[in-house]
């Protein structure tokens, strides 16, 4: 989707996904105009096709225009940063990080309908660290009876508030029938004022009071209700830096409260109700940073079905200290709620826990015995299924391709590349890399000992290296998940190279249960240098002659 905006003879280019061709087409016919600059912001986009970074550096770098760009995602940022793109980066992250290392009482406003909500709430919250104060509409003439049913599903003491009673963590407070429940000075103050908002109590009076008090320390939540008593508060709530979510639209019966409270944009977050205690939850833990660190990763598993659990620790540490170093976020407890609760948040880390370091042609002590194996055995088959998995940004792919194609048996070859980043893998498509890799590429080619050019395979400018189209259409690239998908091919050589260093034992048999299902018999396994088959697959794995990382199917 693309928007521009004209200003005083420049051109300011917003660019969001979807991007469609329609787009690309503008973009080029904007770049004709007579301009003096353009200003070009992509933003939520992790990746763009070569034909846009072509496009760029025909314009940027070939004619000269002025083109000033925005990243708002790192991922591209990087991306065009390696190809030789000055940019600049600006997160959105950013905006939603949320201070919640010091929150001590969550207020709840609602009305009746919100009834089954709260019992949720209470019934499955920690409350060790937080007081819990709810807010409802009630009809006048009923008794207060609401904390009896409470108790019911909670070890937590509750209890109707009392004036100049003491607010204590680990209690449930409920707002009195016909009093306004407000907050003096640590303690409860019950007013006989008017109704406010045809109310008594009044959500919008208890918001005003309890935010003016504890500031940063108060996470408000805007449940399910009629009317719209509290809402006229909300942006009061904001301005005094209290936190504050809205129950999700969709999981109410009566939805004025919150399609009103939506309405004015002020919030944090819009949370379904199961969200809304994970969060509870979160803000009232407190563990080492060893202990954040599980909590996410489990709570990954459930919320977005990454299971990044068994992944060795100190890697996983580092891929966290490197997130909050780029997004400015101080503590690992706001590092953790963001990852769980803004899904912009989720992927950027995602994409950070999922790189592989990779380059072409890397090892070429193993490419090359790759290749006699190819040659030895391979000459005479009527066709070659190679698997690339775990390919990253393609360079091992692309590698394997052109290697193959010296050895003329690229076109009876189907290469499959899989990777479970949908990021990288688009980064793959495009096979562009920075000049820096041109030198390094080079010489590991070299070392393969194949009498072929290697710029026969490269299309080179200024800034970066594209693979040859030939040599892509020949790669199949699709998102596959080792850990959790099957085998889904049988396969002559399978390359998993610096993969499975990453994962504790546990996980590594059960990939190598995954690469022995998918290989042919007599089939290859390509590893990394620093790789070797687990232990309880050596009788179904011979390793090769000459002691290399590359084993065949046996048994």
């Amino acid at each position: 989707m693309l928007k521009f905006f004209d200003s005083n003879h420049s051109c300011h280019i917003i660019l969001e996904l979807p991007i469609t061709s329609d787009d690309y087409d503008m973009l080029k016919s904007l770049f004709t105009k007579e301009y003096s600059s353009w200003h070009l912001e992509f933003g939520r986009v992790y990746s763009i096709k070569t034909d846009m970074l072509n496009l760029l550096y025909k314009e940027i770098y070939d004619n000269s225009k002025h083109i000033s760009i925005t990243t708002h995602k790192n991922k591209l940022n990087s991306y065009l940063y390696r190809r030789g793109f000055k940019t600049t980066f600006k997160s959105l992250i950013k905006q939603d990080v949320l201070d919640i290392e010091n929150i001590e009482l969550v207020l709840i406003g609602g009305s009746a309908d919100s009834s089954s909500k709260i019992i949720e709430i209470v019934k499955n919250v920690r409350l060790h660290n937080l007081a819990l104060v709810v807010v409802q509409h009630v009809q006048v003439d009923k008794n207060g009876i609401f904390d009896e049913l409470l108790q019911n599903y909670t070890n937590y003491k509750v209890s109707y508030a009392k004036d100049g009673m003491k607010i204590q963590k680990g209690f449930i407070y409920l707002a009195p029938n016909n009093k306004h429940l407000k907050v003096k000075e640590g303690f409860f103050y019950l007013s006989d004022d008017e109704n406010y908002n045809y109310s008594k109590p009044s959500i919008s009076l208890s918001y005003e009071s309890f935010s003016s008090y504890y500031k940063e320390k108060l996470l408000v939540i805007q449940e399910c209700g009629y009317a719209s008593d509290g809402v006229d508060k909300l942006e009061l709530v904001k301005q005094n830096s209290s936190k504050l979510i809205i129950q999700q639209i969709e999981e109410c019966e009566a939805k004025p409260m919150v399609s009103n409270a939506l309405f004015l944009k002020v919030h944090d977050y819009v949370l379904s109700l199961e969200d809304i205690i994970i969060y509870i939850n979160l803000l009232d833990k407190r563990v080492t940073k060893e202990g954040w660190i599980d909590y996410l990763l489990e709570m990954i598993y459930k919320k977005y079905d990454y299971d990044f659990k068994l992944y060795y620790r100190d890697m996983v540490n580092r891929r966290v200290d490197i997130f909050m170093a780029k997004h400015d976020i101080k503590s690992i407890k706001n590092a953790v709620g963001v990852i769980l609760f803004n899904r912009s948040a989720f992927k950027g880390f995602f994409l950070e826990v999922s790189i592989n370091v990779t380059e072409l042609f890397r090892e070429p002590k193993t490419l090359k015995r790759s290749a006699d194996i190819l040659k030895k055995h391979y000459k005479n088959t009527y066709n070659i299924k190679v698997w690339s998995a775990g390919c990253s940004s393609g360079e091992e792919t692309y590698s394997i391709a052109i290697i193959l194609d010296c050895l003329g048996l690229l076109e009876k070859s189907i290469i499959y590349a899989t990777d479970f980043n949908s990021v990288v893998i688009e980064e793959a498509k495009n096979g562009t890399y920075s000049n820096k890799s041109y030198e390094a590429a080079q010489n590991n080619f070299n070392k393969i000992g194949l009498e072929t050019d290697l710029d026969k395979y490269l299309i080179k400018n200024n800034n970066y290296i594209e693979i040859d189209e030939r040599i892509k259409d020949k790669a199949m690239f699709f998102q596959h998940n080792l850990i959790e998908d099957s085998s889904f091919n049988e396969f002559d050589i399978i390359i998993c190279k610096n993969v499975i260093i990453y994962f504790d034992k546990e996980l590594q048999n059960r990939f190598f249960q995954l690469f022995y299902d998918s290989l042919k018999f007599g089939g290859y396994l390509v590893l990394g240098e620093s790789e070797t088959i687990a232990r309880v697959f050596c009788d179904k794995f011979k390793q090769s002659e000459d002691n290399c990382n590359i084993f065949k199917k046996v048994n």
